[in-house]
Order: C-alpha cells, then sequence, then structure tokens
C-alpha cells in the first residue's frame, strides 16, 4: 500500500491497517489519531511531525524509522521494535512502551513524561534533554545511554540496569534506585538528594561533586568508587544519611561530608577519608582497615569497636 491509498481510507474512516507492510512509507505531517499499525512493518519509515496520538503501534516494527517531532500521546508501542529511530523532539506523554526495544534511538528533547517504559530497553540511546518526569522506568535497560542534564526527579528507576551511563548533572531528587545497577557510571555534580538507593550498586562509578544529602544509601555497594568533593551539606540531623552496612572498599571519598552519617558495620578497606568530615558520625563496628584518615574530623563521633588496623590516622600516624 502507498501513502496516498493509505490516506484515502483513513479519510473514509478506516482505522486498522495492522499487520501490513509499510517499509520506507512517507508520512509526513499527516494527522493519524488513533490510527491501528498494530504489528505493522515501519521500518525506515518517515513519520515526522505526524499526529499519532492514542496510536496503536503495539508490536510495530519502526527500526531505523524518523519520527521527529511526532505526536504519540496516549499511544500503544508495548513491545515496538524502535531500534535506531529517531525519535527527537517526539511528544510521547502517557504513552505505553513496555517491553519496548529502544536500543541506540535517538530520544534527544523527547518528552517521556507519565510514560511506561517498564522492562524498555534503551541501550545506548541519547535522552539529552529528555522529559521523563513522572515516568514509569523501572527493570528498564538504560546501559550505556546518555541522560546527561536530564530531569529524573522523582522517577523509578528501581532493579534497572544504569551500568556504564552518563549521568552528570542529572537530577534525580527523590528518585527510587531500589537495587539499580548503576556500576561504572559518570554521575559528576549529579543530583540524589532524598533519592531512595538502598542496595544499589555504585561499584566503579564516579560520583565526584554528587549531592546526597538526604538520601536512603543503606546497603549499597561503594566498592572502588571516585566520591572525592562528595557533597552532603544539608544533612543536619543525626542518621539522615544511612550508609550502614555499605560496601566501600578502596572508595574515594577524599573530602567528603559526612557529617551525623550512619557507617555503621560498613565495609571501608583501604577507603581514601583523608580531610573528610566525619563529625556526629556513627562509625559503630565498621571495618577502616588500611583506611587514609588524615586530617579528617572526627569529633564527636561513635567510634566503639571499628577496626584500624594499619589505617593512617588523622596526625599522619599508622595505627598498629
Amino acid at each position: 500500500m502507498d501513502f496516498k491509498a493509505l490516506i484515502w481510507q483513513y479519510g473514509q474512516g478506516k482505522r486498522d491497517f495492522s499487520r501490513l507492510d509499510l517499509q520506507r512509507i512517507e508520512l509526513i505531517r499527516e494527522t493519524l489519531i488513533e490510527i491501528d499499525f498494530s504489528r505493522t512493518s515501519l521500518e525506515w519509515a518517515n513519520l515526522s511531525g505526524t499526529n499519532l496520538t492514542g496510536a496503536d503501534l503495539n508490536r510495530a516494527d519502526l527500526i531505523y524509522a524518523r519520527l521527529l517531532s511526532a505526536k504519540l500521546i496516549d499511544a500503544d508501542l508495548t513491545g515496538a521494535n524502535l531500534q535506531n529511530a529517531d525519535l527527537s523532539w517526539v511528544d510521547l506523554e502517557n504513552a505505553t512502551l513496555a517491553s519496548a526495544d529502544l536500543r541506540g534511538a535517538n530520544l534527544k528533547q523527547v518528552n517521556l513524561s507519565y510514560a511506561d517504559l517498564t522492562s524498555a530497553n534503551l541501550s545506548g540511546a541519547n535522552l539529552t534533554g529528555a522529559i521523563l518526569n513522572g515516568a514509569k522506568l523501572n527493570r528498564v535497560d538504560l546501559s550505556y545511554a546518555n541522560l546527561s542534564g536530564v530531569d529524573l526527579s522523582g522517577a523509578n528507576l528501581s532493579r534497572s540496569d544504569l551500568s556504564y551511563v552518563d549521568l552528570r548533572e542529572a537530577d534525580l531528587t527523590n528518585a527510587n534506585l531500589y537495587k539499580a545497577d548503576i556500576s561504572q557510571s559518570k554521575l559528576h555534580n549529579t543530583d540524589f538528594q532524598e533519592a531512595f538507593l538502598q542496595g544499589a550498586n555504585f561499584s566503579r562509578a564516579n560520583l565526584k561533586g554528587a549531592n546526597l544529602g538526604g538520601a536512603s544509601l543503606r546497603e549499597v555497594n561503594l566498592s572502588l568508587v571516585n566520591l572525592s568533593e562528595f557533597n552532603l551539606q544539608r544533612v543536619t540531623r543525626v542518621g539522615e544519611i544511612d550508609l550502614s552496612s555499605a560496601n566501600l572498599q578502596k572508595a574515594n571519598l577524599q573530602g567528603a561530608i559526612l557529617r551525623h552519617a550512619n557507617l555503621g558495620y560498613g565495609l571501608l578497606y583501604c577507603t581514601f577519608l583523608n580531610h573528610c568530615i566525619l563529625r556526629g558520625a556513627n562509625l559503630i563496628d565498621a571495618s577502616f582497615r588500611g583506611c587514609n584518615f588524615r586530617n579528617a574530623n572526627f569529633r564527636n563521633s561513635n567510634i566503639s569497636e571499628i577496626n584500624l588496623t594499619e589505617a593512617t590516622m588523622p596526625d599522619g600516624s599508622i595505627h598498629p
């Protein structure tokens, strides 16, 4: 079917165009509200500027399709294949993209507010400037994606794969990252204020300058992490930052502000804590074997039963 026949039939009231072969079709700036393209082959199709509000694209094949500035509000793209598609500036507000394949897709400046991306694959996707407030992102694969500067405040990213992701300058305030894999990621100056990070894996991530004020970090894995210039300046209440039982082996917390932090029962083998502020912190039964505490401030901290074997103390001496 060519585009003229499709437009004519749509104008006559037909909406079901499912399971057709429409590869490379040109449907630019058309109005196709509530059209049914489910299981339709739209590889390399050009749908730029087209109004597809409420469209059914369930399991549609849109590999390398161009949808620049298209409207897909309330559209159903469940299980759709959008590998390497260009979705820049697309409006996908409240759309369903559960289990969709968006590997390598261009999602620059896309509006995904309140969209359902549960279990979607966005590995290697470009999401710079994307709007994701209220989006469902639990169990999503965002490995190697570019999310620098993106607003993810309040997003649900529980159990998601965020390994090797670029999240520099991103806003993750109040986000849910329960048991998310954030290993090897770029997190320079990322804002994690009040985020729920329990059980998250930050192994080998770079959190230089990140703000985790009020975040829940219980049982996180922060081994081999760069946390230099770690910012917790807004923490004022005892126990507000919870790093209890955290794995911080060989992490770099040089100059970190950890006032009133809970590091009880944590594993901090050979961790860099020089120039770190630990005033009022709970360090009970934590292992600091081989740590560097040079010029650290422990005033009013609870240091009962901690292991300081071979640690470099604030005055430069080595603990036996």
